[in-house]
């Protein structure tokens, strides 16, 4: 039992994982701020939580700063994309009751469905595919989407995973401030990161789809 306090140990081992990821959410929220940045925010931090999950993360402030320039033009770019298809499906929802035809206004609330779960699925694995694979920015949304569809069992996981928090931390207010303020963002990703490296894999082992190549030393 002596040994559970050695530096190699659960104990002390435990703590150093509970501060990386307290600082990783710490420096991920202040590259959110711009909010221009949240797309290459994101991506660096699955980048380092991907590494995590594999126990290859390195220092975590310098990795999360480099996978942050490397990615950047490609993550806002996407982002903003988003963000725009984000906003457009917002605002058509608002003003679909004013619609008065109702088989014109279910085939509108259909497209919009549509649209909405196109970029919940986006949001989902873009960023991370981002952070593992080179690619264009078209294919890499496209391999977004072709992976949500491949892996729906897993992508269900993935959502509620990430859902499931916020509307926990929005009813219970209280708690869920200080869970995101501390560690909320980075925990979760984290978890995703596991099921990530799962799905990632086969892509890895063979070679990426669409001209795909796995990043080195993020």
């Amino acid at each position: 039992m002596s040994n559970i306090f050695d530096y190699e140990g659960p104990f002390v081992s435990f703590f150093e994982r509970l501060a990386d990821i307290v600082i990783l959410n710490v420096i991920f929220m202040i590259c959110c701020i711009p909010v221009f940045t949240i797309g290459a925010a994101v991506t660096a931090l699955s980048a380092i939580t991907q590494k995590m999950s594999r126990k290859e993360e390195g220092y975590i402030v310098k990795g999360f700063f480099k996978a942050f320039k490397e990615n950047f033009l490609q993550a806002t770019a996407i982002w903003l994309i988003l963000l725009f298809f984000s906003v457009v499906f917002a605002a058509d929802m608002r003003i679909l009751g004013s619609v008065g035809t109702f088989p014109l206004q279910m085939v509108l609330r259909c497209m919009l469905f549509i649209l909405g779960f196109l970029c919940i699925f986006e949001y989902i694995y873009v960023f991370p595919l981002l952070a593992k694979f080179d690619n264009t920015i078209v294919n890499t949304m496209r391999n977004a989407l072709l992976l949500a569809l491949r892996y729906l069992p897993w992508t269900v996981v993935l959502i509620l995973m990430n859902v499931l928090p916020l509307i926990a931390g929005y009813v219970y207010i209280r708690f869920g401030v200080p869970f995101y303020l501390l560690m909320g963002f980075s925990l979760i990703s984290l978890a995703n990161s596991y099921i990530f490296k799962r799905l990632f894999d086969p892509l890895i082992k063979a070679g990426g789809e669409d001209g795909e190549t796995e990043k080195r030393d993020i």
